[in-house]
Parts: C-alpha cells; structure tokens; sequence
C-alpha cells in the first residue's frame, strides 16, 4: 500500500493545485506542462547550462520557483489582461510542452542525487514522498479551514460580485491560486523525477485527465466555490488503487484511457448532482 502511495504522490500534489483554481471558479489546463517543465529546467541548469554552480538544494528551489513563476504569468494574463483563463491555460499547455520537447528531445537521465531525494529516498520502509505529500494537504487543511485565503477563495468562486462588495480582493486571490496551483504542480513534477531518476519531454503528458477525475471525484464543484481537502485526498487514494489493480491486470492502454473516461464522467454527473441540491438549499 506503501508504494500506492509513493506512485500517486505526485499526481496528489498537482490534484491539490487545480483544488485551488478550481475552487475560485477558474480552470488551469496547464497544470500537466508545468509538471514537467519546472523540473526540467531545474535540471538543464544543474546539468547543462551551469554544471558545477548550481547545487541539487538550489535546484529544487528553482524548481518550486519555476512553478510559481508560471502559475504567475498564467494568474497576470488571466486576471490582470481579462483573458479567459481555459483559453490561456490551453496555450500554456502547448507552449510549455513544445519548449519543453525542443530542450530535452531524448530526456535526461542519472540525476544528481541530492536533487531527487524527496522522490526516491525513504525514512525506513516509507518514502519520503509521502510525508511531503500528506504536509502539503495537512497545510491546505488549514489553509481553507483557518485562513483568510480559504475564506477568499470560497467567497470568490461562489459569487464574485458578492465577494467584492464584502471587501475580497479578487485579482489578489485567483493570482494566489494559480501561484500555488503551479507551485504543486512543480512539486509533483519533482516527486516524479525523483522516483523515475529521470525527465523527459513526455514527463505529466495527458496527466491533466487524472488531476481533473481527482478533483472532482473529491467532490470540487465545477462552478467553484465549494470543495474540501480531504475528499480530493480520498479520490486521489481511490484512483491510485484503481491504476495499482489495473497495471497489476495487464490492462491495455486503450481499455486505462476508457476506465479513466467513465471515472471522470461519473465525478461530473456527482458534482452537477451536488450544485443543483446547493441551489435548491439555497
């Protein structure tokens, strides 16, 4: 169960993410390409373009910083220029992934080790992941249930001109989102790297199905607005032993991509199911 875990970790992390957009109303589709981009470059730097100069420690900041800088640019163009942020997040997802095949076409392999300790290391039988996993939902915990921020967010994506009158800084709050969105996404993308040794052009490809199945399965309303830590925890166990049993099976790719499809169909039929009884109620 341990290694259950460990796997799903990363896609944990990048769940928790778009929890946050997609709690403030918003969409992020490009989360995926930060996945792999953020570590990637952290690692051209650590490699390639400054060997010797930038230590493993300094690579895993860069790499958190990456992933916050993208999330910036995404919440600057989205909020600040007014442009929707599907369409945005829809070309960053192109524009990351084809920057990111044009540097690292065949990958990079035999990592310093210092820089994927997080994904690989273990603290007796249980992988270090894990605990960087259950710290960041243990603090999002608190963040939506004591923070002003979780307030905002809720406030925001339940109903915007609402959430002005009362004083809620909106830009302020969906430019945060999108930071911490891309900041797990990177972090997820570092676990990842950590537990494959590896980066690779295709590193988080066609992930963003999972993330969003996991979102919304975890009972994230799709208008925003509502939405809870632990169920996202919950959902993201339940796929992660859902792909352990079908990788255990021998299931063909095709058949995964099907299974995944119904999942995600099933969340967004529960979670239209759920907005119109919090219509009703209201």
């Amino acid at each position: 169960m341990l290694n259950v875990i460990w796997a799903s970790a990363p896609l944990g992390l990048t769940a928790l993410g778009l929890f946050f957009v997609l709690l403030a109303g918003q969409l992020d589709l490009s989360l995926e390409s930060t996945y792999g981009f953020a570590p990637a470059i952290a690692v051209l730097f650590m490699t390639q373009w400054l060997p010797g100069l930038v230590p493993p420690v300094v690579g895993v900041v860069l790499t958190v910083l990456v992933g916050a800088g993208v999330g910036l640019l995404i919440g600057s163009l989205s909020v600040l220029a007014r442009v929707n942020a599907f369409l945005i997040t829809l070309a960053m997802l192109l524009l990351l992934r084809g920057v990111l095949i044009a540097l690292i076409p065949e990958g990079i392999y035999y990592l310093p080790e210092g820089y994927t300790f997080l994904g690989s290391a273990r603290l007796g039988e249980v992988p270090i992941a894990i605990f960087v996993l259950a710290a960041a939902y243990l603090l999002a915990y608190a963040v939506m249930r004591f923070h002003s921020f979780g307030k905002a967010l809720q406030a925001v994506g339940s109903n915007e001109r609402a959430a002005q009158i009362s004083g809620t800084s909106i830009q302020r709050t969906l430019m945060i989102a999108f930071m911490v969105a891309g900041t797990c996404a990177a972090v997820g993308g570092l676990l990842e790297v950590g537990r494959t040794q590896s980066v690779s052009a295709n590193t988080g490809d066609g992930s963003i199905l999972l993330v969003f199945a996991a979102v919304i399965l975890g009972g994230t309303s799709i208008r925003g607005g509502h939405g809870r830590v632990t169920g996202v925890a919950g959902a993201v166990l339940v796929l992660a032993v859902i792909e352990n049993m079908l990788n255990l099976s021998g299931i063909d790719p095709s058949i995964r991509q099907i299974v995944y499809g119904g999942i995600l169909l099933t969340g967004i039929y529960i979670a239209s199911l759920q907005d119109r009884v919090r219509a009703r109620a209201s």
